[in-house]
């Protein structure tokens, strides 16, 4: 049998599959810069006013669109059939084409996950929640924050980005909208206990009887279908109201920390209609913001960007938040 080194190392490190990604060990993520660059939706000075110091956030802004994922996905796949496809049962063409497709998807999501866990990408922004404040333990009205991210490494160690936004950045209640394929059982169970350790409140948006469905899903299998966009955009109007707005049902008594898988789709939809509906910002600037985290450069370079995401974001009823 092949050796396992001997399969190409790119596919091997990128889909978690072999040794070769663990001789390079997750380098920290360095302490945010003292002034906002390109990603305004992480002000200095609003970081202060809501007591939080930047320098103790052990997170990045880093957010990389992994163009060639799905290529060197369908190319992997290809290559592990052909290395193990004379030792399989013997099945039909259509039986083969299934495996490698599945196969395809398997490497696909291993990748994806190398890329925002080995490649450390945060993608931290932040915004205040319009007319929303706390008082903090030394008695301080604070404005509430909504941090924003992906999945980050290592999630209930110290020093980590996750336990930064808990012990420095005030995050009381987090929102893990992640609903998708991505390898990430070991990242929600550690962003939970370290919530639980720090008193803050942990949800999955995804389970439990009262979930919110894969509304994201069905936004983009809608083809039109007025029924389903409605019942979407009803998930996601709940989803703020009692996730963002009233956490628990009551006003939020601290910061409040939104991620899904890249911190791309599904955050960036939901921020981007609480930032147009709640804080009433300007259409350039929502729109600005969604960009930036889904690694968008220019019209030829637009990284994530999904216009239907976008559309979402400006069709939303704000009504349904009252």
């Amino acid at each position: 049998m092949t050796p396992r080194t001997a399969f190409p190392c790119r596919l091997l490190v990128a889909a978690a599959m072999s040794g070769c990604a663990a001789a390079t060990p997750l380098r920290p993520a360095p302490a945010l810069p003292a002034v906002a660059g390109e990603h305004d939706d992480l002000d200095p000075a609003l970081l202060r006013e809501a007591g939080v110091d930047a320098a103790l956030l052990r997170c990045n802004r880093e957010n990389r669109w992994g163009a060639s994922l799905r290529g060197d996905a369908r190319e992997g796949a290809a290559e592990l059939m052909a290395l193990v496809g004379p030792s399989l049962a013997p099945g039909t063409d259509e039986e083969r084409a299934a495996l490698q497709k599945r196969l395809q998807g398997a490497l696909m999501w291993r990748m994806v996950r190398a890329v925002l866990i080995e490649g450390d990408n945060n993608n931290l922004g932040a915004f205040p929640l319009r007319g929303r404040s706390f008082v903090d333990g030394a008695g301080r009205t604070r404005p509430v924050l909504v941090f924003r991210s992906g999945f980050t490494p290592d999630p209930d160690s110290p020093g980590s980005c996750f336990r930064s936004l808990l012990d420095a950045g005030g995050v009381r209640h987090v929102v893990n909208l992640f609903d998708g394929e991505i390898p990430a059982r070991d990242l929600v169970d550690g962003e939970g206990r370290a919530a639980a350790r720090a008193g803050a409140t942990y949800r999955t948006a995804g389970d439990g009887p009262e979930a919110y469905g894969p509304w994201r899903d069905l936004l983009r299998k809608s083809d039109g279908d007025p029924a389903k966009r409605r019942e979407a955009t009803g998930a996601v109007a709940r989803l703020i109201r009692e996730q963002i707005l009233l956490p628990g049902g009551a006003p939020p008594r601290g910061n409040v920390h939104l991620h899904c898988g890249g911190g791309m789709h599904r955050t960036g939809m939901i921020a981007g209609v609480v930032e147009r509906c709640v804080n009433r910002e300007a259409p350039e600037r929502v729109e600005a913001n969604y960009r930036r985290h889904v690694g968008w450069r220019d019209a030829a370079h637009p990284g994530g960007l999904e216009e239907d995401n976008l559309r979402f974001i400006r069709e939303f009823d704000c009504a349904l938040l009252d």
